[in-house]
């Protein structure tokens, strides 16, 4: 359609073939444009339409998990646009060199990613018990909030902040290390920064070996279970295990 942009979703081997059913951004048809060894998934984009919704993004997310079910695909950064079709080709041309290798080594594997959650109530528990000090600011500051308990409240947040970290270092090795044997690789992302987290992590995962890393996933819900909350999302595209274009 002339006078429209073309997104960029990722890039593949240039044998990838699209599922007939996947749709890009505002509902246009995905297709590929192709150089050399390497293929670009892309879509056309209105150049009325300004990126950035939720609904964008999990578009985005949902092409390139799709593909990435039947080919190995490097995602890109959400929101690459290139003017031309050709300018896609360039585009794939300066980056043949990484883009190969890389393709290679993510042939046959998948991302899984594990969002481990502490109960809330139960590790605030476990910090106020194991804790003198902790527990004796604790009753009291319960129930005030006036001007005469504010440093120790100030002082009490200091300390279960403090004890949290040392309890999630204590605790995280729990989680990953079951799970990490049986993947390719793992990436622990941002700490923590509020109460129920414990550890968000990517694992790239053998397809082959799926089976027996959903089964260790499990294991350490079970093992955790009222402590910690497991959630696994995947398979998916290997957002975490490539470098931006």
């Amino acid at each position: 359609m002339s006078g429209d942009l073309y997104y960029v979703y990722g890039v593949a081997f240039d044998d990838v073939q699209l599922p007939e059913d996947v749709q890009g951004l505002d509902e246009r048809p995905v297709d590929v444009v192709r150089s050399g060894s390497l293929a670009a998934v892309v879509s056309e984009l209105s150049t009325d339409l300004r990126l950035g919704k939720r609904r964008h993004l999990l578009t985005h997310s949902r092409v390139l998990d799709t593909i990435a079910q039947q080919a190995p695909i490097v995602p890109l950064r959400f929101g690459t646009v290139v003017e031309t079709r050709a300018a896609a080709v360039e585009l794939l041309d300066a980056a043949e060199d990484r883009l190969v290798p890389l393709l290679h080594s993510l042939n046959g594997t998948s991302q899984y990613t594990v969002h481990a959650r502490y109960d809330e109530q139960q590790v605030l528990a476990e910090i106020v018990a194991e804790d003198p000090q902790i527990a004796d600011l604790h009753r009291q500051t319960r129930g005030t909030s006036d001007e005469t308990t504010l440093n120790a409240r100030l002082r009490l947040g200091e300390l279960v902040a403090a004890a949290l970290d040392h309890k999630r270092a204590a605790d995280a090795p729990s989680v990953l290390e079951p799970i990490a044997k049986h993947a390719v690789a793992h990436s622990v992302r941002s700490p923590a920064t509020d109460v129920e987290r414990l550890v968000d992590a990517a694992f790239l995962v053998e397809d082959r070996n799926a089976g027996q890393f959903d089964r260790a996933a499990e294991a350490v819900a079970r093992a955790l279970h009222g402590r910690v909350r497991i959630k696994l999302v995947g398979p998916t595209a290997p957002y975490d295990f490539v470098t931006e274009l």
